[in-house]
């Protein structure tokens, strides 16, 4: 979902031209959402349909408001330089728009410029992480939407017995021996960092993770994570999880699909296109990933914020499609891609609302069910100053790992 190579047309206001008698209907206003397009396209229309879905929906109940969603992964939504994407998309021109879906590892950064605006977050409706990642200085800056953590999919039921990357090493090379224990994509200057994260998460549980970002990097926490990413590798001097060869494609979720591999590390929702490459294999074991000397998961947050333009009545119709995106039921249409035809398999995106897990037919769902203890007492990543870090942090990891 993320820094995938993982938005944004003008909106359009028709009026209405008829050649009857009766006076113009009064115009609706316009609302323009860009929306998160770091997530599977179940219906393979590149989100046309979802797009419709979520417009008919909205406008069902609100008749009086023009929503133009927009997907578009051309739209670079982790760039914050003066003058880029979310500059652009949170401005007053004719590419700006309403509401932007983000990583809140952005957040800090878009408060900072005054691009965004304050939020009232009902307390309660998201995953306490979730509420922890929109605020700033003790302000609510965006209202939840996604979860996102590293999880481990793995054929053996020992994969649940480990409980540091020492075990899962070892429990991933004894699972079949001679195949790749580990496929996963640890390139980039935001991937390789954030997973750097999450392991000294792992390794000082309970202790700040904002405390991560400053270097020097932490010896037990490279130790510990250099295990995890050695099993990547089966020749000398090659590692594929770190050389880019998995990253932008789906060639480590294929590996694991065609029993190439013993394990694969990524996002929940990479389960979408291990089943697209395989769709008869059964479903797979699942954990939080212990990355470190410990498990304690650490989880992206997506959110929806508002543009500073946008007040009056353009921030009550902003607050009323965020309403509608936060509910279940919207959550349950986007999670279980009811925007496709019958049939087609979830997304596998975590939700952010609590009460999605405990609804139809995320409660019945065998593997929504096994995500929802996974976030159990998780982290959020920080919302400031990872953007700043992002590279130093990788250099040195570089360093220590190749």
């Amino acid at each position: 979902m993320r820094w995938s190579a993982l938005i944004c047309p003008a909106v359009l206001v028709l009026s209405a031209c008829s050649e009857s008698s009766d006076p113009d209907p009064t115009p609706k206003r316009p609302l323009k959402a860009v929306l998160f397009p770091y997530i599977p396209d179940s219906a393979g229309d590149g989100f046309a349909s979802l797009e419709q879905r979520l417009e008919a929906d909205f406008e069902r109940a609100h008749p009086d408001i023009d929503l133009d969603v927009v997907f578009d992964a051309n739209l670079d939504v982790y760039d914050l330089d003066e003058g880029g994407t979310l500059n652009q998309l949170l401005g007053t021109d004719a590419s700006a728009a309403q509401v932007v879906e983000v990583d809140t590892l952005v957040l800090g950064s878009l408060a900072e410029k005054g691009w965004i605006q304050p939020v009232a977050l009902e307390a309660g409706v998201a995953h306490p992480a979730a509420e922890e990642a929109v605020r700033i200085s003790g302000q609510s800056y965006g209202v939840p939407t996604y979860l996102c953590t590293k999880v481990i999919y793995s054929r053996t039921p020992n994969i649940r017995s480990a409980t540091d990357s020492t075990s899962l090493a070892r429990i991933l090379r004894e699972a079949a021996p001679g195949k790749r224990p580990l496929v996963a994509n640890f390139d980039g200057s935001w991937t390789l960092p954030a997973s750097y994260l999450d392991a000294w998460l792992d390794t000082h549980p309970g202790d700040a993770l904002a405390s991560a970002i400053s270097l020097p990097l932490d010896s037990p926490t490279v130790g510990a994570f250099a295990e995890v990413v050695d099993s990547c590798s089966i020749e000398a001097g090659v590692n594929p999880c770190l050389d880019g060869s998995y990253a932008d494609n789906t060639v480590a979720e294929e590996a694991f699909a065609t029993g190439q591999a013993n394990g694969f590390m990524g996002y929940t929702e990479r389960l979408f296109y291990i089943l697209q490459a395989q769709p008869s294999m059964p479903l797979p074991e699942v954990i939080s990933v212990p990355l470190g000397a410990g498990s304690a998961p650490a989880v992206f947050v997506d959110a929806l914020v508002l543009n500073k333009n946008c007040a009056g009545t353009c921030a009550e119709d902003a607050r009323a499609f965020t309403s509608f995106m936060q509910a279940p039921e919207t959550r349950s249409l986007i999670a279980f891609s009811k925007d496709a035809p019958d049939g087609t398999r979830p997304r596998y995106l975590l939700q952010a609302n609590r009460a999605f897990y405990q609804q139809e037919p995320a409660r019945s769902d065998p593997m929504y069910q096994q995500y929802e203890p996974i976030l159990s007492g998780a982290r959020p990543y920080p919302n400031q100053r990872f953007p700043e870090n992002r590279k130093a942090l990788q250099a040195a990891l570089l360093e220590d790992l190749q």
